[in-house]
């Protein structure tokens, strides 16, 4: 379908490439990046495999964005952004007409990708595409597993799930004869325990029988764990853990944000842009974050980006060093500095790299007192250039000398850019997890 639709609407587009629209633009290039899924998706509520508020549905899509490149009558350029999907070719003349009409100027608009062949990075796993066509039986065996094992294994009465399978046929093309079409597979599956705590696979293929077994039984512990309760009465700085998904959630918030070319064009950022030039060390020397779009079946990896941007491997910080900004065209342009691949899926594709303490279970046991953060709330809230938080952890675990208390309810307060500073600051492995979990100081108390 994407194939078809996208020849078309290039077709449709081309015929107007050089003519003049009635407000006076005109049409000068195009590119577009167009999606058609096809979407799996069975649930599990409250131990119930289907039932009316997960019943298992497939549903199917096309759509995507658009953008346009018009000069008037004086040679300048202005611009459209727009969504397109099935409808756009049956009313196309009323949809330019539109996006005439909507268009802007931009000093630092962007000009289009020349043709190349992008990275032929594999994407589509064959057993995944085959249960969106027809084979549905392996997701309900699936869940029907992950429910039995929480509930026998690890006696939890109340387990949610969910298992999302999709088929994306990815279309980018552009005016200037850009044309890349691949197919991937984005795999999630989801389970919850007692509406307390839940854990997540997500992959451009199937888990292996490992990693499922790993999933759910890092579920069912965790819950199990958080069942029993340990009060927590001292007001005091002490060490807090964040494990790798919490540890994503603070650097897609204070990180990620930071690195936009957006916002560091806009001198929004905490970063400047002569803090890259200069290379400035603002992080410890054995810290690297960089992403790596072109590594097979990975949730973030892809071809290219909507805007034809290659995929690749890019070093965002270095030895702790600001080495380059998330850049898409126009701030690359902006900036006088080379366009990136971007981090699909924010911090959750970044690759963290780091001098590591040892295992979980050693480095707890090694710490005295630590508090397990599995869950914060407000993270959106804090002021992301400061680097500074004061958080509510909803669910936490106290540990003393390597001993699981239980769970306590506390309120968190540190500077999360200053703790990627700390000498005394700790990355853990955490089992099955390809990035570290972080430990440091923070100050810890008890809500109000």
């Amino acid at each position: 379908m994407s194939e078809r639709f996208g020849e078309t609407l290039k077709q449709r587009l081309n015929e107007y490439i050089g003519k003049t629209m009635p407000l006076g633009l005109t049409l000068q290039g195009w590119r577009y990046d167009l999606h058609d899924t096809k979407v799996l998706e069975v649930g599990l509520k409250n131990s119930r495999l289907g039932g009316p508020y997960t019943a298992p549905s497939v549903k199917r899509m096309t759509e995507g964005e658009i953008f346009l490149i018009w000069v008037d009558e004086t040679g300048a350029r202005a611009y459209t952004s727009g969504k397109i999907d099935l409808s756009t070719l049956e009313s196309f003349t009323e949809s330019l007409e539109l996006w005439e009409k909507t268009a802007y100027r931009d000093e630092y608009g962007v000009d289009l990708v020349e043709p190349y062949e992008p990275p032929a990075v594999p994407l589509a796993h064959e057993q995944a595409g085959a249960i969106v066509e027809g084979a549905f039986s392996y997701p309900f065996q699936l869940l029907r597993k992950g429910q039995e094992t929480l509930s026998r294994e690890y006696g939890l009465v109340k387990v949610d799930g969910m298992i999302r399978i999709t088929v994306d046929r990815r279309l980018v093309a552009n005016s200037k004869g850009l044309w890349v079409t691949y197919e991937q597979t984005p795999v999630s599956i989801f389970f919850e325990g007692e509406d307390t705590f839940g854990d997540s696979f997500g992959e451009k293929r199937l888990p292996t029988e490992e990693e499922y077994n790993a999933l759910l039984s890092y579920t069912g512990e965790t819950v199990r764990q958080l069942k029993q309760e340990a009060p927590f009465t001292a007001e005091k700085e002490m060490y807090i853990l964040l494990p790798p998904k919490v540890f994503a959630a603070f650097l897609g918030h204070y990180v990620v944000t930071n690195l936009s070319g957006g916002l560091v064009a806009n001198r929004q950022s905490a970063f400047s842009k002569e803090d890259f030039l200069r290379q400035q060390q603002l992080f410890r020397a054995d810290l690297t974050i960089r992403a790596n779009g072109a590594r097979p079946y990975r949730s973030s990896s892809y071809r290219c980006t909507g805007e034809g941007v290659p995929t690749g491997e890019v070093e965002y910080v270095k030895e702790g060093k600001l080495i380059t900004p998330i850049l898409n065209l126009k701030y690359a342009k902006r900036m006088e500095m080379k366009p990136t691949p971007i981090p699909v899926g924010g911090a959750g594709g970044l690759i963290i790299e780091a001098n590591l303490q040892g295992g979980l279970d050693e480095t707890l046991r090694t710490m005295g007192e630590v508090l397990i953060v599995h869950s914060i709330l407000g993270l959106h809230t804090q002021d992301y250039s400061s680097g500074r938080f004061s958080l509510t952890a909803d669910q936490c675990l106290l540990v003393k000398n390597g001993e699981v208390k239980g769970k306590t309810r506390t309120v968190i307060a540190g500077d999360f850019m200053g703790a990627l500073r700390a000498k005394d600051t700790v990355f853990v492995t955490y089992p099955h997890e390809e990035n570290p979990a972080c430990c440091f100081r923070a100050y810890v108390t008890c809500p109000a």
